[in-house]
């Protein structure tokens, strides 16, 4: 019998989170359905029990005046392009430059520039021109050389060849430098291949330091270096030097609406450059800041509005412009954690005067707690090999810890920055008007903003974990992998801009619903309506969010996947997981062999000989209270150090032998804490499968009590097996550890032998004292009583790993070995939560038979992945057309 069509119910975001959380119990004990249920409410949207589509609605958190908001205004990056040097303070020059600091990425303006002597200046984009980085100005301001003269329109490679770098450092910089300042020139390099080899390091890396130039020489060095390169080479005709301030607004903020003020902030912000000789050029620009919060709130831009703000802050576009600038290629969307109507954005505008914006971009600060470069993303991001390393990867444990935290601590700021010329930077953009304030923001309660996060990384921590524990045979299909992938892409959606690339549109046509409807709002690929074919399905997101088609859970199948549907193209398997589908499913799951690189870090190999040394945290560890008052004088050791005995055979006294008696008797508590982990095993022939001890080898050996008074057993354990112990018991198993003098010695059972601990509380026995001993082994047991747990232990052995219905199993769902554990009498009930542990440390086929070459969809067969033909390319190539074209236009 066909599913009936859900019914579409819309809902805010704080109705969905209670929606999930009212789904999800705080215990260990809600049932499997229940579980499943969540899951797939998080990722799809759709409650299965009560057949309902949740559409999200975000609007009805819109600005409604009057409310108390902060704005704060601010300068932060400036750019400059000029034939001469606007640097007033000291410069500090590169021998040796960087190339991480030539310029490679947009800067999202155009530069009129000479590229030969018969044509006019033409607009370029300045990371398309060769260029070079010659200096600093303090840690936040670059200076560089751009030489138009060797643009290559046809070439992406920007950088300056080792013969050109040779010529400015030896026909330009020296020179200048020898002639402005011969006192200084001294401390340069003869020629480039002496400053190469003094750079170079012993791991033949080189180190980019600087050389300092007085402010009062920067103009003429700029004037003179210009002129001794146009004389020796002809492509430094035309030469400019672009200065670029970055990342200051933090130190520029002053108040909104006055114009004084705003004058001042500026001219403090350029306190380094020629700020009146600025004013004058046509090509120098500063970032003006406009930024919105209220405490315990989350400030965000509506989707809807961005033609409205381009509107209030130009003066020559009309309504109409600024809702076409909204469809252009120079303009992009950034939608917020995966909210259709939550969204900021960028756009590069074509300025009629001076008091124009060239550029825009609406943010928010949420972003701050995660930003960084990272593999080309501007924040921290999940890749494909993490997600399939671990059972639970602890990047999305670390993110879901932080967006709980920030649901009680991190407000979040709407930011607007304009790109104005220098001479309107006091004059335009002072304020944000309330009107555009109603038109163009939702505000959330900081809570609700942080937990909707929380509910989509939940479902898709718990979902990727399912399929992790999954069997290799289903985790490593297509449909299984899709799903990794479109949680991938999800996750790292929630903190960044989605992903749009070739790959990324691949994997949407894979994850996403389809429809054929053009006109429907939502689509994710908006293609010329020319290269459509009748039939051709887009990628929508109907429902408000970044909502995956139907998915399939157990019961039905052990591994929750996609329901069947299109596959990515190899190409694809290769961006999101390093590798094409076929060599993927030959690493992690192969039938003849198990290869080394497929077994996880998570399994720690056993630590069958004798146990490491505690390793403390400092030189001497910091002694226990209660081993402060304990006092033992050492006796005479045996002693010969003659010199004429060879230095091997001599016997001095060990280092040790002036080490206080409480110190020693602190680091062998401290080694038996070390050596009940070191000794805690894996599973039996389960090679993938991580360690039951999710603490490595380096944190075990310096481990103190403190974890066996954790009773998050997910903290230290992957599984584990518990039951609360008797009086009787727990004084048995403390008399294990550490066996009363006049205890007969036992059969050599397993693990004991191999502790050193163990072995040295016997030598501790037969060295001692009895009183000394008894003294001792009084203050272990009160320790001993501070613990919350420790292994069950036995006569044979310390650790047992085989069920026993006793024992209460942690995580509830595994039916497997685990360690057994006791806990104290009177101690906590252990809990079971994974979700807050602390970071952790973390072939070619042969070609097939191929189609048709002139058939316009076709797909190599390398490309097809288990037979299956993937999308048409043309979809996913248009908007990347478009986007090339894009960057020859800017």
């Amino acid at each position: 019998m066909p599913q009936q069509a859900p019914i579409i119910e819309g809902c805010s975001l704080a109705e969905f989170n209670d929606i999930f959380f009212g789904i999800i119990e705080r215990d260990n004990n809600i049932l499997p359905e229940e579980y499943y249920r969540a899951c797939n409410l998080a990722l799809t949207g759709k409650d299965t029990l009560r057949n309902v589509q949740y559409s999200m609605e975000p609007t009805r958190n819109r600005f409604v005046a009057p409310r108390v908001v902060r704005v704060v205004r601010d300068y932060d990056s400036i750019i400059s392009f000029t034939d001469w040097l606007p640097v007033t303070s000291d410069l500090f020059l590169y021998p040796v430059t960087n190339p991480d600091d030539t310029l490679k990425s947009s800067i999202h303006l155009k530069v009129s520039m000479k590229t030969s002597s018969r044509d006019p200046p033409t607009p370029l984009s300045p990371h398309r021109v060769p260029n070079i980085c010659l200096a600093s100005v303090g840690i936040r301001t670059k200076v560089r050389a751009f030489f138009p003269r060797l643009y290559d329109p046809e070439s992406q490679d920007v950088e300056l060849t080792q013969e050109q770098k040779k010529g400015i450092y030896e026909k330009g910089v020296r020179p200048v430098i020898e002639e402005l300042n011969y006192e200084t020139s001294t401390n340069w390099s003869t020629d480039y291949e002496g400053a190469l080899t003094r750079a170079t390091r012993r791991n033949n890396r080189y180190q980019y330091s600087t050389r300092p130039f007085p402010a009062n020489m920067v103009l003429r060095f700029g004037y003179d270096l210009r002129l001794a390169l146009i004389d020796a080479f002809p492509w430094a005709r035309d030469m400019l030097f672009m200065v670029q301030v970055q990342g200051v607004k933090e130190a520029n903020q002053h108040k909104p609406d006055d114009e004084y003020v705003a004058t001042t902030a500026l001219r403090r912000a350029m306190h380094d450059l020629s700020y009146i000789e600025l004013l004058e050029e046509p090509h120098c620009y500063i970032d003006v800041g406009l930024e919105l919060s209220e405490p315990s709130y989350a400030y965000q831009w509506r989707t809807d509005a961005h033609g409205k703000m381009i509107l209030a802050y130009t003066t020559s576009y009309s309504a109409r412009r600024a809702a076409t600038a909204t469809r252009s290629r120079k303009y992009h969307k950034d939608y917020a954690s995966g909210l259709m109507h939550v969204a900021g954005f960028r756009v590069t505008l074509a300025a009629r005067n001076q008091n124009e914006p060239v550029y825009m971009q609406a943010y928010t600060t949420d972003k701050a707690l995660v930003h960084q470069l990272d593999g080309g993303r501007h924040g921290l991001a999940l890749t494909g090999k993490a997600a399939l390393s671990d059972i639970t990867p602890p990047h999305m444990n670390n993110m879901y810890r932080l967006f709980n935290h920030a649901a009680q601590h991190h407000d979040c700021a709407a930011r607007l920055e304009v790109r104005l010329p220098i001479s309107a930077a006091a004059l335009s953009a002072l304020s944000v008007p309330v009107e555009l304030m109603s038109q163009s923001l939702c505000v959330f309660p900081r809570v609700d903003w942080w937990e909707w996060r929380v509910v989509r990384a939940l479902g898709m921590i718990r979902t990727i974990t399912l399929q992790n524990q999954g069997p290799l045979d289903l985790r490593f299909t297509t449909n299984s992998l899709s799903l990794t992938a479109g949680l991938i892409w999800l996750f790292n959606g929630l903190t960044s801009r989605p992903d749009d690339g070739s790959a990324a549109r691949d994997l949407m046509c894979t994850i996403l619903p389809l429809t054929a409807d053009y006109d429907q709002d939502g689509l994710q690929m908006v293609p010329r309506r020319a290269d459509l074919d009748n039939g051709d399905q887009l990628p929508v997101c109907a429902y408000g969010a970044f909502f995956l088609r139907d998915l399939i859970w157990p019961p039905i199948c052990d591994v929750p996947r996609m329901e069947f549907g299109h596959v990515m193209y190899a190409d694809s398997y290769k961006y999101f997981f390093g590798l094409d589908f076929h060599a993927l499913r030959n690493k992690y799951n192969p039938t003849a062999y198990i290869p080394r690189a497929r077994i996880p870090a998570s399994h720690v190999k056993t630590q069958k000989g004798m146990s490491k040394r505690h390793k403390p945290e400092a030189d001497a560890p910091d002694v226990a209270a209660i081993f402060q008052d304990l006092d033992f004088p050492v006796p005479p050791l045996p002693r010969d150090v003659g010199e004429d005995l060879p230095f091997d055979e001599r016997l001095d006294f060990p280092p040790t032998l002036n080490e206080p008696f409480p110190v020693t008797v602190t680091k062998h508590w401290n080694q038996f804490c070390s050596d009940v982990l070191q000794k805690c095993g894996n599973m039996r022939a389960r090679p993938l499968h991580p360690s039951h001890c999710r603490l490595t080898m380096n944190e075990r050996c310096k481990a103190t009590d403190d974890v066996y008074k954790e009773t998050n057993l997910a903290v230290i354990f992957y599984r584990v097996q518990w039951k609360r112990a008797s009086v009787t018991e727990w004084r048995e198993a403390f008399d294990k550890f550490f066996p009363p003098p006049g205890t007969p010695p036992p059969l050599q059972p397993q693990n004991y032998t191999t502790m050193q601990s163990w072995l040295d509380w016997a030598d501790m026995k037969r060295d001692k004292p009895p009183g000394v001993v008894d003294a001792i082994r009084t203050r272990y047991l009160t320790l001993f009583n501070q613990l919350a747990w420790v292994p069950k232990p036995h006569n044979d052995r310390l650790w047992k790993y085989t069920l026993d219905d006793s024992f209460t199993m942690l995580p509830a769902t595994h039916r497997s070995s685990a360690p057994q554990v006791i806990v104290k009498p009177g101690a906590r009930i252990p809990s079971w939560d994974p979700a807050n542990i602390p970071g952790e440390i973390h072939l070619e086929e042969e070609e097939e038979e191929e189609e048709d070459l002139q058939h316009p969809d076709y797909v190599p067969a390398a490309q097809w992945v288990s037979n299956v033909r993937p999308v048409p390319f043309r979809l996913l190539q248009m908007r990347e057309e478009e986007e090339e074209s894009e960057s020859d236009a800017e």
